[in-house]
C-alpha cells in the first residue's frame, strides 16, 4: 500500500465517524491497482488535436470525419504501437481520492441514499474512472452541469419515480454523430467529453455515465464484443436505479428504447464494465497461454442473462496435438467476414462447457494462438431459440439441391417492406387522370426481396401506365419495369403521379433503373407513380422490385457458394446470377453451414443453413 493510500484511510479512520466513507476508500484502493490509462506520443497528439478541433465553432459532420481521417493518417502508426501503461497508483493522490469520495457521498445522500444500498453505490456511482481514460478531476464539472437539472426534487417528498424524471433531463442535448474508425482509438479524458461533437459509441456512453454518476444515479457501460447476427460490436449505457433494475439506453433516447427496432440484432454475450475486480477472470490472467484482447482484463462482468434467454452448452473438441496442453477454449461468432471471440471456458479433456450464451446464434469453438489467430477447436453449432441445438457437421454422403435468393440475412424490416407491395396494382389508361384505367396485373403476395414478374391481361395499346400502391404502404417500391410484346422497354416521354415525397424518395425513382432508390410519400394512402409513353404501347409483362438492400441475386453477377468443412469455408460451386433472381445449386452437403459470396460487388454476406427448402440466416 502506498503512503498516500494510507493517508486516505487514516483520514477517514481518524476524522470521520461515518464508517461507510472508510469502506468506500477501502473499495477504491483495493481495486485500483490494476487500473491504468495508456500513453505514447501518438495518443497524446490525437487527444490534443481532436480536442482543439471540437472547441472551434461547429462545422458540417463531413468536416469532422475528415479531421479524424487526418489525425489517423498522421498518428495512426503510433496509435497502433505499444503504449505505456500509467497505473492509477502512480498518479492518483490522496486529495484527489478524498474529493471524489466526498462529492459522490454528497450526491448519494442528497436524495438517492434510500433508493439503493452501499454496495450498489460503490459499484456504479463511486468509481472515479470508467475504462482506460486519463485520470481527470471530472466529477465537480459534471455536478455543476447536472445537479441544477435535478435539484428541484431535493427538498420534496421522497418519490422513487423521480429518478426516471431525472433520466429525461440528463440524457439530452447530446450531439451523438458517430465516426467509424478503421483502427482502435484512445479514450478521451472525462473532462473533454462534453465538447466532443462526433465520436464513437464509447465516447457518448462515457459522457452519459459520468452525467448520471455525478448526481448520484447508478449507471454503467454494457457491451457486446460482437453481434451474433451481423458485423460489428456495440456498447451502451445502463441506468441501474436499484439493485434489481437495469435500463439500457443510448444518447437522447427514451428509456429502454435502445433495443426496440433491433429485432434482428442477436446478443451472444453481454459484459458490463466494472471498477471491481472479477475473480472468475483470475485464471485467465494467471495462465501462461496467449489470451484474446477481450479477456486481458479483470474488470468485465458477464450479464448476458439479464438481456436474453441463455443456455449452457457442452461441446466436443477436436483431437489437436498442437493445443493438447491448452487449458482454455473460446467461443466465436461470425462477423460477416471472420470469426470473433465472445466467450471462454476451461477445457476438460476433450470437452468444454460454455455458460450463459445467447440463443438463435451459430457458434464456433476455437483456440487462440500465440500469433493472435484462431484455430477451430470443434464443429460449429446452431443454438435455437427454444434452447435446442444442432452440431453443423456436413454430410459427405447425403447431398441436396439448394435454392438461393440472397447472400445476406433477410431482415425484419425488409420483410415488412415486401409486404407493403401486397395488393399493389399495375394499370394502363388513355386518360392522364386514369379515369378510364384498366388493371392489367395485381400483386398477390411478396415474400422474397428480389425482382418479380407478372404477365398481363392487356390486349390493346395505351398511352399511360402506373403503379398504384395499396393504401397504408406510403407508396414504397424500388423499381418497376415494363415490357412490350417483343420484350423491349417502351420509350418514356415523362413521369408523373402523387407527389409530396419523403426527402429524395421521389416517384421518378420507380423508373430510374437504380435498385437502391425508391418511392416513398409522406402520406400512407393514394400513392401512385405513372409514366406517359412516347406513343401508345401494349404491355405484356411487368417486372417489379420491393425496397431492398441489393443483396439479392443479380443478373450477370458472379457468385460462389461455400460450406464449412470443419476447418474453413470450402468452395462448392461458382455460378452467374440470372434475371429470375434465384440460383439452384446441386450436390450441397446436408447439415452444412453455408456462405454465398458475390465476387462482382458488395461486402455484406452472412452465414446460413438450409432447412426445409429455405435459407435460414444466422
Amino acid at each position: 500500500m502506498t503512503s498516500w493510500q494510507k493517508e486516505v484511510l487514516a483520514y477517514y479512520s481518524d476524522t470521520m465517524p461515518d464508517k461507510l466513507r472508510y469502506k468506500a476508500a477501502q473499495f477504491l484502493i483495493e481495486n485500483m491497482d490494476a487500473h491504468y490509462s495508456m500513453h505514447n506520443e501518438g495518443v497524446d497528439s490525437f487527444r490534443w488535436f481532436m480536442d482543439s478541433i471540437f472547441r472551434l465553432p461547429h462545422e458540417k459532420l463531413s468536416y469532422y470525419d475528415r479531421m479524424y481521417d487526418s489525425v489517423i493518417s498522421l498518428y495512426g502508426d503510433e496509435l497502433l504501437q505499444e503504449q505505456e501503461y500509467i497505473y492509477d497508483t502512480s498518479v492518483v493522490t490522496a486529495d484527489y481520492l478524498i474529493e471524489n469520495i466526498e462529492d459522490a457521498f454528497r450526491m448519494w445522500n442528497a436524495k438517492w441514499g434510500k433508493k439503493y444500498g452501499f454496495e450498489h453505490f460503490c459499484n456504479y456511482v463511486l468509481p472515479y474512472r470508467i475504462g482506460n481514460e486519463p485520470i481527470s478531476s471530472w466529477r465537480k464539472k459534471y455536478i455543476n452541469w447536472g445537479y441544477p437539472r435535478v435539484n428541484k426534487i431535493k427538498d420534496s417528498q421522497l418519490n422513487h419515480f423521480y429518478i426516471y424524471g431525472a433520466y429525461k433531463v440528463l440524457n439530452t442535448d447530446i450531439h451523438a454523430a458517430v465516426y467509424y474508425s478503421p483502427i482502435p482509438l484512445p479514450d478521451f479524458p472525462a473532462t473533454h467529453l462534453d465538447s466532443v461533437y462526433v465520436g464513437s459509441c464509447r465516447t457518448f456512453s462515457d459522457l452519459n455515465i459520468n452525467r448520471f454518476r455525478s448526481v448520484g444515479i447508478p449507471a454503467a457501460k454494457d457491451f457486446t464484443p460482437q453481434w451474433g447476427s451481423r458485423a460489428s460490436n456495440h456498447e451502451w449505457v445502463v441506468m441501474l436505479p436499484d439493485e434489481n433494475s437495469c435500463y439500457p439506453f443510448g444518447p437522447n433516447e427514451k428509456l429502454s428504447d435502445h433495443f426496440f427496432g433491433r429485432e434482428d440484432h442477436t446478443l451472444p454475450k453481454v459484459y458490463r464494465q466494472m471498477f471491481t475486480k472479477q475473480k472468475e477472470l483470475y485464471p485467465l490472467q494467471q495462465c501462461d497461454e496467449a489470451i484474446p484482447p477481450l479477456f486481458q482484463t479483470v474488470f468485465i462482468k458477464d450479464v448476458t442473462d439479464t438481456y436474453v434467454e441463455t443456455s449452457d452448452i457442452t461441446v466436443n473438441l477436436f483431437n489437436h496435438s498442437r493445443f493438447e496442453d491448452n487449458k482454455f477454449v473460446y467461443l466465436a461468432v461470425f462477423d460477416d467476414r471472420d470469426w470473433q471471440i465472445v466467450d471462454w471456458a476451461k477445457r476438460h479433456g476433450s470437452k468444454a462447457t460454455f455458460k450463459q450464451i445467447g440463443r438463435n446464434i451459430v457458434y464456433l469453438p476455437v483456440y487462440y494462438t500465440e500469433s493472435g489467430y484462431i484455430e477451430p477447436a470443434g464443429h460449429p453449432f446452431a443454438l435455437y431459440n427454444d434452447g435446442s441445438y444442432t452440431m453443423l457437421i456436413p454430410s459427405i454422403t447425403h447431398r441436396e439441391t439448394v435454392r438461393l435468393t440472397r447472400k445476406y440475412r433477410f431482415s425484419y424490416k425488409l420483410k415488412q417492406l415486401c409486404k407493403y407491395m401486397d395488393g399493389g396494382r399495375f394499370q394502363v389508361a388513355n386518360s392522364e387522370d386514369f379515369s378510364d384505367s384498366i388493371t392489367i396485373a395485381v400483386i398477390d403476395s411478396v415474400r422474397e426481396c428480389r425482382f418479380h414478374s407478372l404477365f398481363t391481361t392487356c390486349d390493346a395499346t395505351y398511352r399511360y401506365f402506373r403503379y398504384l400502391a395499396p393504401d397504408g404502404s406510403y407508396g414504397n417500391v424500388s423499381e418497376v419495369e415494363m415490357y412490350d410484346s417483343l420484350g423491349q422497354h417502351p420509350a418514356i416521354k415523362r413521369m408523373f403521379g402523387r407527389r409530396y415525397a419523403v426527402g429524395t424518395h421521389r416517384l421518378e425513382n420507380v423508373y430510374d433503373g437504380n435498385v437502391l432508390t425508391h418511392y416513398e410519400r409522406q402520406f400512407p394512402d393514394d400513392s401512385w407513380a405513372a409514366v406517359e409513353f412516347e406513343e401508345p404501347q401494349h404491355i405484356s409483362r411487368v417486372r417489379f422490385l420491393p425496397r431492398n438492400d441489393d443483396n439479392f441475386i443479380r443478373d450477370g453477377e458472379q457468385y460462389e457458394l461455400f460450406y464449412w468443412d470443419g476447418h474453413r469455408f470450402a468452395s462448392i460451386a461458382r455460378m452467374e446470377g440470372n434475371e429470375e433472381g434465384v440460383l439452384y445449386v446441386d450436390n450441397v452437403p446436408t447439415n452444412a453451414l453455408l456462405l454465398l459470396r458475390n465476387h462482382t460487388k458488395g461486402k455484406e454476406e452472412r452465414i446460413f443453413t438450409y432447412e426445409n427448402g429455405e435459407q435460414v440466416w444466422w
